[in-house]
């Protein structure tokens, strides 16, 4: 489905591009990038990446499995079809007149079947399709396929999804020549559990990429767009330092702008000020916080810190904050935190052992400031 035009899209054209000429080259078949939420990868990879492939000749499957977090299996399994079936319309849509025809195939326990011709068309389906099969038939069709798969943290739980995704890898292997995958994720824990983990079926599967944050340009861009609409100028240095502010989260300083236009200002101090409290309560970082446990919190207070977590220094911290005598927390309590922290995606292992970071921008900063004023106490 073609995309309205926004005019507030940065084009990242040349790294669409990079991506697209990699697996042209085959110098990887899959690729793996991660960012933060807000980052700009769905926009990304809707406006940029998909228009570049279809250029390069590939058809484009995309599926967002954040969307559809109740059963993001079934979601994956569903586009591919839909994909299929999308293909197969296309190629008997110049049958307008002669006898019936049925086009059909059952594999797995599924059926799919298309009546053309005749009287009209008549499309049915049974919800149910082999993920290996429908990945096969598309690698033997025309044009090669690139595969969309975002937020694919989502499926991280083994339990649910391990055998999906264990077909989805073997498929990938099998058909790599015909049918690329690219896997975005916002969870730096839940890709680390699924491609890092030496028993997860995706273990060292692609390459592992970075998604860049925006630049300069980025912020250049949507200070023009500004100045198209409003016929006013604002200082780029100025909007930079805001930018830098909000954590380099486009989103977020698209939305600084769009404010400034509504409510008819120049003042970008004071709309800074007006997001973040937007941000904070569209969030609600202040619940988010109450609902940890005390140790929790204390833990989350000395991830910024330079030292390792487990450090003496951070130890009697948590001590400190938590009321109770100097050398009363052990390691093994602050291993428990760091677990349920991890498992709710609230922070994520970074570099060495007792190396963590908070997986949110914003809520780190939100703890950061926590932090400082106790300091100040």
């Amino acid at each position: 489905m073609e995309l309205k035009k926004d005019i507030w899209h940065y084009p990242r054209t040349e790294l669409a591009q990079k991506y697209v000429e990699t697996m042209n080259i085959g110098l990887s078949n899959t690729l793996a990038l991660f960012a933060p939420r807000r980052m700009g990868k769905t926009e990304f990879l809707r406006r940029d990446l998909t228009p570049a492939a279809e250029k390069a000749g590939y058809g484009v499957i995309y599926v967002s499995l954040w969307e559809v977090r109740k059963d993001p299996g079934r979601a994956l399994i569903n586009e591919i079809e839909a994909h299929e079936q999308s293909l197969l319309t296309r190629a008997i849509r110049k049958i307008q007149k002669g006898p019936k025809i049925t086009v059909g195939g059952g594999f797995a326990g599924a059926h799919a079947s298309m009546t053309i011709g005749g009287e009209g068309d008549n499309l049915s389906s049974q919800d149910v399709v082999d993920l290996g099969q429908s990945l096969r038939r598309l690698a033997e069709g025309r044009r090669k396929v690139l595969l969309l798969i975002d937020e694919v943290q989502t499926l991280a739980d083994d339990a649910h999804y391990g055998e999906l995704v264990a077909a989805l890898r073997s498929a990938l292997n099998r058909h790599g020549d015909r049918v690329k995958a690219i896997f975005t994720g916002s969870s730096q824990e839940g890709l680390r559990l699924m491609f890092n983990r030496e028993k997860a079926p995706l273990y060292q599967f692609g390459q592992q990429l970075s998604f860049p944050v925006m630049g300069e340009g980025f912020v250049q861009h949507l200070l023009n767009t500004y100045s198209k609409i409003t016929q006013k100028t604002l200082d780029f240095e100025r909007a930079w330092q805001t930018f830098v502010a909000l954590e380099r989260v486009p989103l977020y300083f698209r939305s600084l702008l769009e404010n400034m236009i509504l409510t008819d200002t120049e003042d970008m101090e004071l709309a800074l000020q007006a997001i973040r409290g937007e941000m904070e309560q569209s969030a609600n970082y202040q619940e988010k916080w109450e609902q940890l446990r005390p140790m929790d919190r204390a833990v989350l207070l000395q991830i910024n810190r330079p030292a390792k977590v487990y450090s003496e220094a951070n130890r009697l911290e948590i001590d400190r904050f938590l009321g109770v005598p100097a050398g009363t927390t052990k390691i093994p309590g602050i291993q428990q935190a760091i677990k349920r922290l991890s498992h709710q995606g609230i922070i994520t292992r970074e570099g060495g052992q007792g190396v963590y970071g908070i997986e949110d921008p914003m809520f780190a900063a939100w703890v950061q400031k926590i932090a400082e004023n106790k300091e100040k106490k």
